[in-house]
């Protein structure tokens, strides 16, 4: 029996994460108004470096943002786009909080570095570089697997759910969603209007099903 690995692409979680990262926008608009307003009233030397840095990395960061949601749209997907194993806007989100640590070390006329600020650059420059280690890790928690053992489905913790075959009590799929019941009263209920590849779910739910079906009766104890 050959194993049948399919992730749960949901839109719900696609939103939810895409909500996140509009988050960085806000510290960029600022971050961006504050160089422009430097440069207005004409600042030299330092002063000068750090509002075009401030204005570079948040244009980068907005600029990317807008980008993304175009290819995302395009693709018929409901959170942002990324063609890559980074994740440029995590960059240049980490790139706007370094430049937000140095405007405020300047304010304090270099006597206090926010640490906390700094540690969440640092998080977030971590999570672009890794973005494409993560989402594949994030993948397969996320998936709904069918094998010789049984069918298990991914999700969070309190949603999970495997069971061997001879632990199935039946299988449902219809054009909206699926329900997967285990023999002692466990319930997976899979809504597939909300997964962007719910084609691809649907056809390995109905090949379980399938197989479930074709499983030989088990034989009475004695």
């Amino acid at each position: 029996m050959p194993s049948l690995v399919v992730p749960l692409r949901s839109r719900r979680f696609a939103r939810a994460q895409a909500a996140q990262k509009l988050n960085h926008a806000v510290p960029a608009v600022g971050l961006f108004a504050a160089g422009f307003d430097a440069l207005r009233h004409g600042v030299e030397g330092s002063e000068l470096a750090l509002a075009t840095v401030e204005m570079a990395t948040a244009g980068l960061l907005l600029g990317t943002m807008i980008k993304s949601l175009r290819a995302a749209r395009r693709a018929g997907q409901a959170g942002f786009h990324h063609a890559h194993g980074v994740d440029w806007m995590d960059i240049f989100a980490a790139a706007v909080l370094f430049a937000e640590v140095a405007e405020r070390y300047q304010l304090n006329h270099h006597t206090h570095v926010s640490r906390p600020l700094v540690l969440t650059a640092l998080l977030t420059l971590g999570l672009g570089l890794f973005h494409g280690r993560m989402s594949a890790w994030t993948g397969r928690r996320r998936s709904i697997r069918v094998d010789d053992a049984g069918v298990s489905v991914g999700g969070p913790p309190f949603r999970r759910l495997r069971a061997a075959w001879s632990d199935l009590a039946s299988i449902a799929v219809n054009d909206r969603d699926a329900e997967i019941r285990t023999k002692a009263g466990r319930t997976r209920r899979i809504d597939l209007n909300d997964l962007d590849n719910a084609a691809d779910v649907r056809r390995a739910l109905i090949d379980a099903r399938d197989r479930l079906a074709a499983l030989p009766p088990p034989v009475p104890s004695r």
